[in-house]
């Protein structure tokens, strides 16, 4: 009896250890299940290559499973790159010189003209180097002839452009609008300096560049019961969107709370509606929410609506950030892209990574095309997978007979 238990024993083993094989086998070597032709370069360089979101929503979370592929199938190296929300940017804007004019007591006087009335806080010299002590003053004027002073006894005592033959120097000061200025460099004791540029710099913000996602669909319900508006909103593949815009046209004045949420089911099968965010929807504008990598393909919009009538003709759109894939290719090659691997969970480690600050910003950007799945790793799944099956039963079926046979033996030795 004690020989029986231990023999069944060790057949529940061989079963967990065939069951492990077989779920090891559909686990592993799925490989890249799409693949996109990227654009023909001109040239060899750097290049941005577009991720639309057709490919981005079919990657991993981490956005790790996709790679670059030359004509043999070698993988280049390449980082990703994402389009921030905004950026601010700053730009010179150089003024003309009207006038140049050195005044008796020795003093250089540069006047320039803020033609559109700009209101400034700075003026910049763009200025050959040297290394000697001056001191400067800024005057204001509309008319060319009434001036009025800005700020006094600036003091300039070297400039030492790096690597450079001239420096940029800065002349701070409160906010004005002078349609003219005047600076004033005292030369008493030494020759003047070469002032080559005037101008300033302005800052303005960069919004990111987004593409909107399409193919979702979307349904509402109105409950008379708990006065509220269920709108279910579905993508086919995960959206990864950064920003979401809802809209409504009637009634002409509206001002409803409302709710993003995620549904639900406990194991008794009742529904939930996880609160991700609380909104408020009003007709003064559109509603506009920022959220990063948004990755659920089904969430809902939850108003309330109060005593009020529901809102009607209620769009909703969702917007990616656009992603760019950045490698350097060469020219007469083909490239084209895979992605979407389960196997896949960490970054790959490349060199180019540690020189992404080396790399041009206005690099060509190139487009893809031509989405389509990778048949041929399916074809191989499919095969590999029934092989591993036939082969387990046939290994299974054997060993399922020998232990019969060793137990049969046993019970009649023990007769």
């Amino acid at each position: 009896m004690e020989i029986q238990i231990k023999n069944r024993k060790a057949m529940r083993k061989l079963l967990i250890i065939v069951i492990s094989l077989l779920i090891t086998d559909s686990l592993f070597g799925q490989g890249y299940q799409w693949q996109a032709e990227v654009e023909k370069n001109d040239s060899s360089g750097f290049y941005k290559v577009d991720l639309n979101p057709s490919i981005v929503s079919k990657l991993n979370s981490q956005f790790y499973d996709i790679r670059i592929k030359d004509e043999k199938g070698t993988a280049i190296p390449y980082f990703l790159e994402k389009e921030p929300f905004s950026v601010t940017k700053r730009v010179f804007k150089e003024y003309q010189i009207i006038e140049k004019i050195k005044w008796r007591n020795g003093a250089t006087v540069l006047v320039v003209e803020n033609q559109h009335k700009d209101t400034i806080n700075n003026i910049q010299l763009q200025i050959k180097n040297f290394d000697v002590r001056k001191r400067l003053e800024l005057a204001g004027s509309d008319d060319y002839k009434n001036w009025y002073t800005i700020k006094e006894n600036y003091t300039f005592r070297v400039a030492d452009g790096q690597h450079t033959t001239s420096e940029v120097k800065s002349l701070n000061f409160p906010y004005t609008d002078y349609k003219y200025y005047r600076i004033v460099i005292y030369d008493w004791f030494s020759l003047p300096i070469n002032v080559m540029k005037i101008g300033y710099y302005d800052s303005y913000k960069e919004e990111g560049k987004f593409t909107k996602l399409e193919h979702s669909t979307i349904e509402r319900f109105d409950s008379v019961k708990t006065k509220e508006t269920y709108i279910k909103v579905n993508f086919q593949e995960k959206p990864y969107f950064d920003k979401l815009v809802i809209k409504a046209d009637e009634p002409t004045y509206y001002y409803r709370n409302a709710k993003i949420c995620i549904q639900r089911k406990d194991k008794k099968g009742k529904t939930h509606y996880d609160v991700i965010d609380y909104i408020t929807l009003n007709s003064n504008s559109d509603f506009t929410s920022y959220f990063s990598d948004f990755k659920y393909e089904d969430f809902y919009i939850i108003i309330e609506n109060e005593d009020n009538p529901p809102l009607e003709k209620v769009s909703i759109e969702a917007y990616q950030l656009n992603r760019y894939l950045i490698t350097h290719l060469e020219l007469a090659k083909k490239y084209k892209l895979v992605f979407s691997n389960e196997e896949i969970q960490v970054r790959p480690n490349y060199d180019i990574t540690h020189f992404k600050n080396k790399i041009r910003d206005d690099i060509p950007l190139l487009t893809t095309d031509n989405i389509s799945t990778i048949r041929y790793k399916e074809k191989k799944k499919k095969t590999t997978s029934t092989l591993w099956m036939w082969s387990a039963i046939g290994v299974v079926a054997l060993l399922l007979a020998y232990m019969s046979y060793k137990m049969i033996s046993e019970m009649e030795k023990d007769k």
